[in-house]
């Protein structure tokens, strides 16, 4: 296969919006699009050498996988060394555990499954997983693992039906991306099989599937191919369900800029700046998140330095991808190699090397002996509840009065508190506060279940039957004669918002599957259920106080507070406060949507309110630690400190609702 520059030049138009995505520069928010592009160009190049190996009768799976380790092996190793390191020093225990599964992960080039099972690629701790861009790595890996050994066995049969074979898998896999993005977004994002059309589109341009393009068709071809990338780099966000049909821009941009060979755009691409650029893209995608990870993993840290600014780290990410490729990469790529089975050896060792420090800081919880004490306590709390393993997410079968939790004293039940896992963390401080009076009461708490009277919810791809458990739950306390008071609580926004406040999954509040992604039933069917549960609860005589959520901050209360004890540790004065400020404007305008739903209802049944946000959010912030103790667990639940912190607070208007039960 002949040599062309302007595929080169085609790799920079790929990695440099990439590298200005990761940067932070808001204009490129597409910029992650650039991987796309790259998954074309593998396709296309890889399609070209193996099928004119094939024929002409060189082709050996042996010199394939010799030419993939020599290219792929060296830079990505000695990334994942160095990330290693700066990892040890740098990243909580948490955090630290996690790096050894992915790096793990990422010499046997799986990375993509781990964090795909992990999380979602725009998530607000991506930036505690240095090695987060392997994800596609993995991908292609796992492309020339089968692809090579598909041509092999059509070789054999003459190629025939080839081109069939080509254009179904290209059609299946494009099918399942645009189907499964809605209800599978981070499976449709990590792994191959929705991704594979993306190859098989260079594939086809390999195996001459389409007519040539000559003269001006050929000029449109290439013009036409640079502004779709061009669009999706500007144009699409991380809030466009991507890949999916958007993922069309970069991926048809790229074919038809590789079809348009010669054209006057091709010549451009052909230039010595952008075809250099292009020869380092490799190394340059593979160094440049982890030092954007590190930069943002202590963003809330005030630590003013230049170290940390875009003017220094974009030209050192150039820096280390130069050094990169002209000391590791190119020297390696083009060394002969005279024993194949003795470079897999040496292959198999170094992978072995890596993934022993990666496996013992997994099974050592990430090495946390590596922090002082004041540390680990900072970066650690407990969530608050009773014990959720006998509290929570009950059988069906065992929802009865004696198997519900008790909060407080041992005496018969007066009051009940039901929600989701915001009421689990609330329980404990409830406890505590009303043990001191001998107060009973009992608790039901099912994950992500609004108390809410014959609505369910879907979260994700995944239907919860909440009704049913909620149903049974009301059913027992309201067949128990000394229950008076009925506490409601829940992650009220989440539910009210229709989507979680952190990440993209869509949550619905739905009557059964057939509503699944109906986001206009939602708000209603969670008015009307909310509506149900109280007006059950006023049937029964009983009094219902509706406890509104506590504020849902957007960020990792205690991790942010470990890494500014880090910080401190290592760098003493010269660290400023951690930035940890959360505006009670912010709550509020959050918490709108639920708020107007409880001013609307309070028109039609009868219930109190209490807002924990009266004690939680004064002089225009609100409070998440008190002295050093976190009140949260993480972003929204609280913490057992908190728990107590909140109840405490509340505990005039918690005594009250359950002593005037009576003048209900």
């Amino acid at each position: 296969m002949k040599y062309r520059k302007d595929i080169d030049g085609l790799r920079s138009i790929a990695i440099l919006p990439v590298i200005l995505y990761h940067a932070g520069i808001s204009v490129f928010s597409g910029g992650f699009i650039g991987v796309d592009v790259f998954f074309v160009i593998s396709g296309y190049l890889i399609t070209s050498i193996i099928y004119k190996e094939l024929v002409s009768g060189t082709f050996t799976i042996a010199n394939f996988y010799v030419r993939r380790v020599k290219r792929i092996f060296p830079a990505l190793f000695a990334m994942i060394a160095v990330t290693g390191l700066l990892s040890y020093f740098f990243l909580l225990p948490s955090h630290f555990e996690k790096f050894g599964k992915s790096a793990a992960a990422a010499v046997f080039f799986c990375a993509n499954i781990v964090f795909w099972g992990d999380s979602g690629y725009f998530e607000t701790a991506a930036e505690s997983k240095p090695l987060l861009h392997t994800w596609s790595l993995g991908v292609e890996e796992q492309f020339y693992i089968f692809f090579p050994l598909m041509l092999m066995f059509l070789a054999k049969r003459g190629f025939r039906h080839l081109k069939t074979i080509i254009i179904s898998i290209f059609i299946i896999s494009f099918l399942l991306n645009v189907l499964c993005i809605k209800m599978f977004p981070s499976a449709v994002f990590f792994n191959l099989p929705f991704r594979a059309w993306e190859m098989m589109l260079g594939a086809m341009l390999a195996l001459g599937f389409f007519p040539s393009a000559e003269g001006l068709k050929r000029e449109i071809s290439g013009v036409s191919g640079l502004l779709l990338i061009a669009a999706g780099i500007f144009l699409i966000d991380e809030n466009t369900r991507f890949p999916g049909y958007a993922a069309l821009l970069p991926c048809v941009g790229t074919a038809l800029i590789i079809h348009a060979e010669g054209s006057a755009v091709n010549r451009v691409l052909s230039l010595k700046p952008l075809v250099w650029i292009g020869l380092l893209s490799y190394s340059l995608y593979i160094w440049h998140w982890p030092l954007f990870a590190f930069r943002n993993y202590i963003s809330a840290v005030e630590f003013r330095s230049f170290f940390l600014t875009n003017t220094f780290l974009i030209p050192a990410v150039f820096a280390l991808a130069i050094f990169s490729y002209y000391v590791i990469e190119k020297p390696l790529r083009t060394m002969r190699v005279r024993n194949k089975k003795q470079l897999f050896a040496y292959a198999a060792a170094c992978m072995g090397i890596l993934c022993l420090p990666a496996i013992y800081v997994e099974h050592t919880n990430g090495m946390s002996a590596r922090f002082p004490k004041n540390v680990i306590e900072a970066s650690t709390a407990k969530m608050g509840g009773l014990d959720p393993k006998k509290c929570f997410d009950m059988e069906y079968e065992d929802i009865t009065k004696d198997k519900l939790c008790r909060i407080g004293g041992k005496n018969e039940p007066t009051f009940a508190l039901i929600g989701d896992s915001h009421a689990l963390a609330m329980s404990s401080g409830m406890d505590a506060l009303l043990k001191k009076t001998d107060t009973t009461g009992l608790l039901f708490a099912r994950s992500t279940c609004a108390p809410t009277n014959g609505a369910d919810v879907l979260n994700g791809a995944r239907y919860l039957d909440c009704s049913k458990y909620i149903d049974k739950a009301l059913e027992v306390i309201i067949s128990e004669p000394s229950v008076k008071t009925v506490f409601l609580t829940a992650r009220w926004g989440m539910y009210a918002n229709n989507k979680r406040y952190l990440g993209t999954t869509k949550l619905y509040v739905v009557k059964d599957d057939k509503d699944k992604g109906n986001p206009y039933a939602s708000d209603g069917l969670l008015y009307q259920g909310l509506k149900g549960t109280i007006a059950r609860l006023n049937t029964a005589g009983i009094n219902a106080v509706v406890i509104l959520d506590v504020p849902d901050i957007g960020f990792d209360v205690p991790v942010e507070a470990g890494k500014y004890a880090m910080m401190k540790q290592m760098f003493g004065e010269r660290v400023g406060k951690l930035d940890y400020d959360f505006s009670s404007s912010t709550h509020y305008a959050w918490a709108k949507d639920f708020n107007d739903m409880i001013a609307s209802l309070s028109k039609e049944v009868r219930f109190s309110v209490i807002d924990p946000s009266e004690f939680l959010c004064r002089n225009g912030e609100c409070e998440l630690f008190d002295g050093m103790s976190p009140l949260y667990f993480d972003s929204n639940h609280l913490s057992t400190h908190g728990s107590l912190f909140v109840a405490n607070m509340m505990a005039p208007k918690i005594q009250s609702a359950i002593k005037n039960s009576d003048k209900f």
